[in-house]
């Protein structure tokens, strides 16, 4: 009885054993699982019912395969086995299992071997966790952190990230670039490593005031040092780190280094200073403009314009007092095209009318992303030089004597009548005058009396005109007359005798009463010519035809007047067989290099003489040769005879010396000059640098494009240019600059009165100075005294030629002189 009471109260006990175990199972949260060898499930707690979505009758009895994968069940099966050899338990393993509606379960649990009280093992039992949320969290978290580190190794700027306390907890690899560093040495780096003292207190005081804020600062320059120590300067931002709580736990921001930039900046720094320094220097002004051409910037040291600049800024060129020749149009459309200029000469009036010239350039410059940004350039005060010009073009183109228009001048201004006559149908009248006794007062009395008549006649000339008509001086004792607005012929009938009434008139020369007539040819346009040189070569006929008939007197042209003089035919006539008839020489006038002292070449000159006639002057046969068109054939012949002849010379034991030889208009207009030039030397032998060509400054400009281009092949010869008689015309500074030119000859008419005359000498200095400042040889011709010679050694001119030194040779004569010249016998 006892002892079934004692077995009774056994079963009780573990009845309640079981009762517990079971209801400590019950509560656990973590699901409970029990497994004999097979897989087969012996026991299990509500939370693994609850976990795979099963009643427990349902799970109890069936295998574990049943809520796992094919490919999980394997795995499974595995650890079972592995803890079954090894006895060990297993923990933290991961198993994916099926719920019962289908869906994946990812679990964290444990395998532990069960066994018998004979120590037999019977099965296994563990725990498991449901992690799928925790498990997707930190895939997610996973993926966050390597999104977060992909963006931030693909941001090209350095990031970094410290606490703090200033040490690097997070960087990417831009960041190790810039300072040269492994990301394993930089992490855990303080920044206060890699700068120097002063500089890391000024970033604790950002990063201070950034904490206390809260507002995050904005380029921040960071100068650091590399791994190797060179310098290195970051520009970046300073934001404060805070946790999920808001509390500040560190720093975070974007660098970037400008290094490179802070040169950059500090170079162009330097440049502006050094700029301001050369301004300062300097005399010219520098000036800016903006994408409206308005002025925005203008420096100077000097300012002699009598106007501060300020009176400019913000306002366009055309907008101010500055004004420019023909107008803005031409500059505003360079501008407006954003093209370069130079030596654009603009000029305004001071206070009391002085006038004051300046000489700008400019360059247009444009934004990084190629728009128009503006101008920049600078100017100069040109007005002395400008003035001078000026003056010298007044005197180029107006008679010195007598102030009248010259013959280049009045050129001009018939053109322009003939344009605006053309247009209007109008017409006008062409007088040549030639006074009928000068010459002879001019020989009896001398020049000086001369050039009293012909100023005095001029203004009575003048006080005949009307203001509208123009009277010029061709040279000599001939003028020419340009009445405009007429209505028939008149008008110009009546102009001719007040002139002829003006000329008669008795002037005191010398002490002596003395009386001048003229002769007078008229040319009406259109009939006698639509042109200019017909009106003047027919009024110059008709001129001819009053002289024949008595003087004192004036002819209209017509078709039944000879086109020449009985005279003029009969040099035509002669002039026509010169050539063949071997008339022509040439004689050769030597010119003196001053600061070497000795000959350095020869002009080769001209001469007829007529086996009927005799000697015939140049002037007389050279404007027939030039009108007949007979002065291309002769000219051939001068350079052909004068390169010849050179080439002789040297042949012959002299030294070589320049050939200058002069070109006429005729030959200046022929297609074949060229040619003609190379051909000669060709044949004759004679070095090109040797020959010098003489021009007037009237072939260059009254046709620029054909003298530009026919000079440059010229030149392309290897042949020299020269301009002769050098100031008579009206070619300007600007002008010449333009052509290749080796040497400026100048007119004798400069040189003759420079003992009396102050204004000639200034124009002989302006013209040595030009010719310098171009780099040309510069020549003076006509000269005749030691005066003079000493004038132009004093003042640099380089070469003369001239009486004084010695008249036109033969070519044995030249010889002669030259080879004593030489031997220091001369």
């Amino acid at each position: 009885m006892s002892a079934l009471l004692s077995s009774i109260q056994a079963v009780d006990a573990l009845r309640a054993s079981e009762e517990r175990f079971r209801s400590i199972l019950e509560e656990l949260e973590d699901a409970y699982y029990e497994v004999d060898l097979a897989g087969n499930v012996l026991r299990c707690n509500g939370a693994f019912c609850r976990m795979l979505g099963y009643a427990e009758h349902e799970l109890v009895g069936r295998n574990n395969r049943m809520f796992q994968s094919k490919e999980a069940a394997a795995a499974v099966l595995a650890r079972f086995r592995q803890v079954y050899a090894s006895g060990i338990s297993m923990t933290g393993c991961d198993w994916e299992l099926l719920r019962k509606d289908g869906s994946p379960l990812l679990v964290e649990g444990s395998i532990h071997l069960v066994r018998d009280a004979s120590g037999e093992a019977i099965g296994f039992r563990g725990f498991q966790r449901d992690v799928t949320i925790q498990r997707e969290t930190e895939r997610a978290l996973r993926e966050s952190e390597a999104k977060y580190r992909g963006i931030l190794e693909t941001i090209e700027d350095p990031y970094y990230e410290v606490d703090l306390h200033g040490t690097l907890v997070l960087a990417n690899d831009a960041l190790c670039r810039m300072l040269g560093y492994e990301m394993h040495e930089l992490i855990g780096l303080s920044y206060e490593h890699l700068q120097a003292p002063e500089i890391s207190a000024r970033m604790q005081a950002h990063f201070a005031r950034v904490l206390q804020s809260g507002v995050a600062a904005q380029g921040v320059d960071w100068e650091m040092y590399r791994k190797d120590g060179t310098p290195v300067t970051g520009e970046g931002s300073v934001q404060l780190v805070r946790d999920l709580n808001g509390k500040p736990t560190g720093f975070r921001g974007i660098l970037r280094d400008v290094t490179k930039r802070r040169h950059v900046e500090q170079a162009l720094r330097e440049s502006e200073a050094r700029f301001r320094a050369l301004t300062n220097l300097s005399s010219d002004w520098y000036w800016e403009q903006d994408a409206q051409l308005r002025y925005t910037r203008m420096e100077s040291r000097h300012n002699r314009s009598g106007k501060a600049p300020n009176a400019f800024l913000g306002r366009a060129p055309w907008d101010t007092a500055l004004m420019i020749e023909g107008g803005w149009d031409e500059h505003r459309r360079t501008l407006l095209e954003h093209r370069p200029f130079r030596d654009v000469v603009m000029r305004r009036n001071l206070s009391g009318g002085k006038p004051y010239y300046i000489s700008v350039s400019g360059e247009p410059f444009f934004n990084a992303d190629g728009s128009f940004a503006g101008y920049r350039g600078v100017s100069r005060e040109i007005t002395d030089q400008k003035l001078a010009e000026e003056r010298i073009q007044h005197l180029a183109t107006h008679d010195v004597l007598t102030g009248l228009p010259n013959r280049a001048r009045f050129s001009q201004l018939l053109a322009e009548s003939i344009a605006q006559a053309r247009n209007a149908h109008a017409r006008f009248a062409v007088l040549f005058i030639d006074l009928d006794r000068f010459k002879h007062i001019n020989d009896t009395l001398g020049h000086e009396a001369g050039d009293r008549l012909l100023r005095e006649v001029t203004a009575r000339f003048r006080g005949a005109m009307r203001t509208t008509d123009v009277i010029a001086r061709l040279g000599g004792d001939e003028f020419v007359v340009l009445v405009r607005e007429l209505d028939d012929s008149a008008r110009a009938s009546a102009v001719a005798r007040k002139l002829l009434a003006a000329a008669t008139q008795p002037v005191m020369l010398a002490g002596r009463e003395c009386r001048v007539t003229a002769s007078i040819g008229i040319a009406m346009y259109p009939q006698d010519g639509e042109d200019e040189q017909t009106l003047m070569k027919n009024a110059d006929i008709a001129m001819y035809f009053a002289k024949e008939e008595g003087k004192d007197n004036f002819r209209f042209y017509t078709h039944e007047i000879k086109s020449q003089s009985l005279e003029r035919l009969l040099l035509e006539n002669h002039l026509r067989r010169a050539l063949e008839r071997d008339e022509f020489t040439l004689h050769y006038q030597p010119k003196l290099h001053l600061t070497q002292n000795r000959i350095c070449g020869v002009e080769a000159l001209l001469r007829w003489n007529n086996r009927e006639l005799g000697a015939v002057a140049p002037a007389d046969f050279i404007p027939i040769a030039e009108e007949t068109g007979m002065i291309i054939e002769i000219g051939k012949w001068v350079l052909q005879t004068a390169c010849a002849q050179n080439v002789a010379w040297q042949h012959s034991g002299l030294p070589a010396v320049s050939m200058a030889v002069n070109l006429s208009v005729r030959q200046f207009a022929d297609p074949h000059l060229r040619d003609d030039i190379a051909a000669i030397l060709a044949s004759t032998g004679m070095a090109p640098e040797l020959l010098e060509l003489e021009i007037t400054e009237g072939m260059m400009v009254n046709n620029p494009a054909h003298a530009s281009a026919l000079l440059a092949a010229v030149k392309q010869l290897g042949v020299r240019l020269a301009v002769d008689d050098f100031g008579t015309g009206y070619s300007s500074l600007g002008q010449l600059k333009n052509y290749p030119i080796d040497t400026l000859k100048i007119d004798q008419s400069f040189i003759r009165d420079l003992g009396a005359s102050n204004e000639d000498r200034a124009i002989t200095e302006a013209i040595i100075v030009m010719g310098k400042t171009l780099g040309l040889a510069v020549v003076a011709e006509g000269v005749e005294t030691q005066d003079q010679e000493d004038f132009l050694r004093a003042r640099g001119c380089d070469e003369l030629q001239g009486f004084h030194f010695a008249h036109p040779l033969g070519a044995a004569e030249f010889a002669d002189l030259f080879a004593r010249h030489l031997h220091g016998l001369a």
